[in-house]
C-alpha cells in the first residue's frame, strides 16, 4: 500500500509564507469596513471562522498584497496552537492573513491543496508538528520548519476523490450549523415578542413593577421561588469512562462519560471559572462541580433558558482569581412570571425549533465521527516523517 504514495518535502510542492511583521500592520490601521484579515482565532476545524474580523483599507490591502490569501490556500497558526489550520474557500478569496499565521500555497499539479489540508488534520500529523515546534512556553513554527516537513501523497486522482468525499461531509456539517443559527434567531425573536415587547398582550391592561410595566396578572418573583440551583457533582478524570453521555462544565461540554445524573433538556449555569454562563443541554448529561444545574423548576425550562439570559448572571460573579457565582446572589435575581397558559403557549411554539436544533446537532456529531474515521482510513494513516 505504501508504494502507492510519493514522498515530498512540503517546500518543494508548496510556497510557505509568513504573515506581515508587526511593524507593517498595527491595530490602529484597522477600519470598520474593508478587507478582512484573519489571525489564529479565526482558524476553525479546517474552516475560517467569520466572527469578529478586523478589516483593513483598500490602500493597506494593496500595500500588503503579498499577504493575500486565495481559494485553495491553507493557513496555519504560527504560534501557540501550531496544529491549527484552515482551508481557504471562495468566500475568503482576496482576504489577508496576519503575522501570527503561515500560508501554504500549493504549486505542484500532482498535489490537491484540499486533500493536503485534510492530510494536515490527521491526528498523527498534528502530534508531529506539535513535537517539532520550537519554544517551551509558547510553541512556534516558521517557514523553514514547515517547508522541511516530509509528507506522503497518493495519486492526484485518488486525492481528488477523497478530498471531494470529505469536503461534502464538511459542507453538510456547515449547512446544519447555518440552519441552527437561523433557528436560534427565530426562538430568540419569539421570546422577545412574547416577554420583552409583550406583542400578543399589547391591547390588554398593564401594571407597574420593579421591572417596568408588565401585563396585568403577571408577577415579579425571585429565582428561588421558581427553581433550584442544584450543585453539579465532582468527576475525577481517572473515574471517567468513555461513553455517549456529555460531561458539562462551566464553559460547556468538556468530556464524555458512560453515566448521566441529570435528564435533558436542561440548563447548566457556570458556578466557577466561566461564572454565570448559560448552557442548554438537550440530552441526559453529567454536570461537574464547577456548575449549577436547574432543578425542581415550576415553570417551563424553555422559558427559563431565555429568562436567565436576561439576568446577565455573568456580571454577578465575584471578582477573584477564579471567578465564582454565589448561589444566594443567583437566587435573589428577579424574573417575570407569566401565567402558565402563556408560558405553555410559548413552549409549544419553540419546542419544535429546539428539537430541530438538537436533531441537527446529533446529525453533525455523527457526520464528524464519519469524517474522522474516513480521515484515518482514506488518507495515509501515518505519513509524517521524523527524519
Amino acid at each position: 500500500m505504501k508504494s502507492q504514495f510519493t514522498k515530498f518535502r512540503l517546500g518543494d510542492i508548496a510556497e510557505v509564507q509568513t504573515g506581515p511583521f508587526g511593524s507593517q500592520l498595527h491595530q490602529k490601521d484597522y477600519v470598520e469596513k474593508g478587507t478582512p484579515i484573519i489571525t489564529v482565532e479565526h482558524l476553525g476545524d479546517n474552516r475560517i471562522i467569520h466572527n469578529n474580523m478586523p478589516n483593513v483599507s483598500e490602500e493597506d490591502k494593496e500595500r500588503l498584497s503579498k499577504y493575500q490569501i486565495f481559494e485553495g490556500d491553507i493557513v496555519f497558526s504560527r504560534v501557540g496552537s501550531v496544529d491549527r489550520r484552515a482551508y481557504v474557500t471562495k468566500k475568503e478569496d482576496g482576504w489577508l492573513f496576519s503575522g501570527r499565521c503561515l500560508r501554504v500555497r500549493v504549486k505542484d499539479s500532482r498535489v490537491s491543496s484540499l486533500y493536503l489540508s485534510y492530510y494536515f488534520g490527521l491526528e498523527s500529523f498534528k502530534e508531529y508538528i506539535r513535537r517539532i515546534a520550537v519554544g517551551a512556553t509558547m510553541p512556534s513554527i516558521n517557514t523553514q520548519i514547515l517547508s522541511d516537513i516530509e509528507i506522503q501523497i497518493p495519486s492526484i486522482e485518488y486525492q481528488l476523490k477523497v478530498a471531494d468525499k470529505l469536503f461534502s461531509i464538511d459542507e453538510m456539517i456547515e449547512n446544519n450549523k447555518e440552519t441552527n443559527k437561523t433557528l436560534e434567531v427565530m426562538v430568540h425573536s419569539l421570546y422577545k415578542h412574547y416577554f420583552v415587547n409583550f406583542g400578543p398582550f399589547k391591547d390588554g391592561n398593564f401594571i407597574d413593577s420593579e421591572q417596568g410595566e408588565i401585563p396585568e396578572g403577571w408577577k415579579i418573583v425571585s429565582n428561588k421561588d421558581v427553581f433550584e440551583f442544584a450543585y453539579g457533582k465532582a468527576l475525577r478524570k481517572k473515574d471517567r469512562v468513555l461513553g455517549n453521555v456529555p460531561v458539562i462544565g462551566s464553559g460547556g461540554q468538556v468530556d464524555w462519560h458512560d453515566t448521566s445524573i441529570v435528564k435533558g433538556p436542561s440548563i447548566v449555569v457556570g458556578r466557577k471559572g466561566n461564572a454565570g454562563t448559560i448552557t442548554w443541554v438537550d440530552e441526559d448529561y453529567y454536570p461537574i462541580d464547577t456548575t449549577f444545574y436547574i432543578n425542581n423548576n415550576l415553570i417551563s425550562i424553555y422559558y427559563l433558558y431565555f429568562a436567565l439570559h436576561q439576568q446577565h448572571l455573568e456580571d454577578k460573579g465575584t471578582d477573584s482569581a477564579v471567578p465564582g457565582l454565589n448561589r444566594e446572589v443567583a437566587y435573589s435575581q428577579k424574573l417575570i412570571l407569566p401565567p402558565d397558559s402563556v408560558v405553555q403557549e410559548f413552549e409549544n411554539k419553540v419546542k419544535a425549533l429546539f428539537d430541530k436544533i438538537a436533531a441537527n446537532n446529533r446529525e453533525n456529531y455523527s457526520l464528524i465521527e464519519t469524517r474522522n474515521y474516513l480521515l484515518q482510513h482514506l488518507l495515509l494513516e501515518d505519513g509524517t516523517s521524523e527524519s
